[in-house]
């Protein structure tokens, strides 16, 4: 387009968002997910099916949220002395951990040690002014329960007994943290979720595709207007995870490799009203 004014820029700088090169979609089912209340979601994901292009102004949200992290990581190292690590000194990548051969990962903002000599996962989260407000008065288990399960989740693949939970207000630069303890009975039930999910169980968490949990997922084309994923045998039916991170036929046996002329596509199960 041809830039003249100074609203073409604004319109070209939004248009140069939506020619992005989109990534492959993950294939597994992600820690800062797991809290997400639809089954359905967490199976598309878990078989890597494609998700709905945000919007420029929210992919400008979640640019400026990492270049937030990386602003929070140097005020604990160079203003607080406190001890990060952020990358794993074995890989110099983000602190990951995985289980059932990769099919549930996690990868945390870090590693953090305070004066008392415990180490515990660093978690850094950017929010606006209402949800830091009620972060800090609620605490994050009440006020963002999606978190609070993504660090339950986090210490329960690490091992780690405490999650340093920090959050910059994006309007005001305040900060409020907290400690949160592992929580075995929380725990216990986002397992048996993933578990569910693993067994071909998941069912979609609305019956109506206007249910505001529907309007902003990402995943919402191919649950809703049924736009088929990649044919592949994760994205199959007949297909179910495997503990060693692969993908078991039920009709052939053994491992899947190859797509074949029973392929059929996957979609989760109708929620029972």
């Amino acid at each position: 387009m041809e830039i003249k004014t100074a609203q073409d820029v604004v319109e070209a700088i939004d248009e140069g968002y939506a020619k992005n090169k989109r990534e492959r979609p993950r294939q597994y089912i992600g820690a800062s997910i797991v809290g997400n209340p639809c089954g359905a979601y967490l199976a598309y994901s878990l078989r890597g099916y494609p998700e709905d292009a945000p919007d420029p102004k929210l992919q400008r949200i979640f640019q400026m949220g990492h270049i937030l992290e990386d602003f929070v990581v140097r005020d604990l190292k160079r203003k607080a002395d406190v001890r990060v690590w952020e990358k794993d000194g074995l890989t110099g990548r983000q602190h990951s951990y995985s289980e059932w051969g990769g099919h549930l990962s996690c990868h945390m903002d870090g590693h953090v040690e305070l004066d008392d000599g415990k180490v515990r996962v660093l978690e850094i989260k950017s929010m606006n002014d209402n949800s830091w407000k009620k972060f800090a008065s609620s605490g994050v288990k009440v006020s963002h329960p999606n978190y609070f399960a993504q660090c339950q989740m986090m210490m329960a693949m690490s091992g780690l007994e405490e999650t340093l939970f920090i959050a910059i207000n994006k309007n005001t630069q305040d900060y409020h943290a907290e400690i949160i303890d592992f929580d075995e009975i929380e725990v216990s039930f986002l397992q048996q979720k993933v578990i569910s999910v693993l067994d071909n169980q998941a069912e979609k968490v609305s019956t109506d595709e206007t249910d505001w949990r529907c309007r902003g997922c990402f995943k919402r084309s191919v649950c809703w207007a049924k736009t088929d994923p990649e044919k592949e045998c994760a994205s199959c039916a007949n297909a179910k995870a495997r503990k060693d991170g692969l993908w078991e036929c039920s009709l052939h046996g053994g491992e899947a490799q190859d797509v074949c002329d029973d392929y059929v596509v996957y979609r989760a199960r109708e929620r029972q009203t």
